[in-house]
C-alpha cells in the first residue's frame, strides 16, 4: 500500500498516457481518401465529370458523393470553380497521348 501512494503521480501518470493511446487509436480514421483538385472548364457539368471519372461506380452515385465532398447543394457548377475528387479516381481520366492499334488516324 506504501508503493501506491508512493508513487501516485508516478501510476496517475500512466493511466493518463494510456487513456489518451485508447482513444488516439479508437477515433483514428484509417479511411482518409487523397483528394485532387479539378478545375472547371466552360461546358463542364457534374455529368460530364462523372463520365470521364466515375469508372464503374454509377454517376448519380458519384455526383452525390462529390457534391457531399465539395458541400454543394446543387449539381451546377461554374466554370473557374475547383472541385476535389478522389485521387484514386483519377485513374479512370482519358489520357489523350496514348494511342492504341483500333484508334484511327
Amino acid at each position: 500500500m506504501t508503493i501506491i501512494r508512493q508513487n501516485s503521480y508516478l501510476i496517475l501518470f500512466f493511466a493518463l498516457i494510456m487513456v489518451f493511446t485508447f482513444y488516439v487509436i479508437l477515433t483514428h480514421n484509417t479511411n482518409s481518401v487523397q483528394t485532387s483538385q479539378v478545375k472547371i472548364e466552360k461546358g463542364d457539368t457534374l455529368w460530364t465529370l462523372a463520365e470521364s471519372f466515375s469508372g464503374s461506380t454509377p454517376h448519380h452515385e458519384w455526383i452525390e458523393e462529390i457534391m457531399k465532398e465539395n458541400n454543394l447543394s446543387t449539381a451546377k457548377i461554374i466554370a473557374g470553380q475547383s472541385l476535389k475528387i478522389p485521387s484514386e479516381q483519377l485513374n479512370f481520366l482519358p489520357d489523350e497521348t496514348r494511342t492504341f492499334a483500333g484508334d484511327s488516324e
